[in-house]
């Protein structure tokens, strides 16, 4: 079987993989501020990440300075997070113009781990509380509370949801929700929209809890667009979450305008 061609990079993934390995013109950085502007969901400091853990990973760039900014997250343990195959080391595409060799190549790999990075179940992060910000900063978002039920992992559970509608995007914040077990449970949002049967909830993505201390901050996945949000709701589902919940178990509500 022939293999696939690899996915092109966007513009935008160009540019935040060239911040991430050499740093970028004042032109560039323009260009890229304009291009994020338009894409509030971008994760400006993901390729960083991935990047620094690349170039932890492979081999042959003993030799090779780090970029700028690349050494402090090197230092700080963000190469754990990633240890890519040796296959990963792939030629440079030929339409990069900066003649980086394995720099380059280098690019392409942190583009794939990036969009490895994205096809993961939601799992708190840094760039989730960024989004948050985002959000927060915007005058269309709407924020509701938490009500926890009689649920045992709800117990002393407090937290926000934020949902901007015009932007399709939101967050959702914990404090004191209980740590569950991928294995055998996940938590999942529904959402419950005027336009939709009360039956027919939208799907809001499953997450996982890995620590009921401090704040835990998820972003929201809505399956479809949500018209009129009237009830966030989370329930306890097997893994991998479900089509259809009989929500036997649901330990936190947020009713907007409650």
């Amino acid at each position: 079987m022939a293999a696939s061609a690899p996915m092109p990079l966007t513009r935008l993934d160009e540019l935040l993989a060239d911040q991430a390995l050499v740093g970028l013109t004042s032109e560039e950085r323009a260009e890229l501020d304009g291009l994020l502007a338009g894409s509030p969901e971008a994760d400006e400091s993901g390729y960083e990440r991935a990047a620094a853990a690349a170039l932890l990973a492979l081999t042959g760039f003993e030799d090779e300075p780090l970029p700028p900014g690349l050494r402090r997250l090197v230092e700080s343990g963000a190469g754990r997070a990633l240890t890519p195959p040796a296959r990963a080391r792939t030629a440079a595409p030929p339409h990069r113009r900066r003649g980086l060799g394995a720099r380059e190549s280098l690019a392409w790999a942190v583009a794939a781990a990036a969009l490895a990075f994205a096809l993961l179940p939601a799992t708190p992060s840094d760039p989730d509380a960024g989004l948050r910000e985002r959000l927060a900063a915007d005058g269309g978002t709407l924020t509701f509370s938490w009500t926890a039920t009689e649920d045992p992992s709800a117990v002393g559970a407090t937290g926000q949801v934020l949902w901007n509608g015009a932007l399709q995007q939101g967050v959702m914040t914990f404090s004191g929700l209980a740590a569950n077990d991928p294995s055998e449970s996940q938590y999942q949002l529904w959402i419950f929209d005027a336009a939709r049967s009360e039956a027919q909830p939208v799907d809001g993505g499953v997450f996982d809890i890995s620590t009921s201390e401090g704040e835990v901050v998820v972003p929201i996945r809505a399956k479809l667009a949500v018209e009129t949000p009237t009830l966030f709701a989370i329930t306890i589902e097997r893994p991998g979450g479900v089509v259809v919940s009989n929500r036997e178990r649901l330990p936190l509500l947020a009713k907007v305008g409650g």
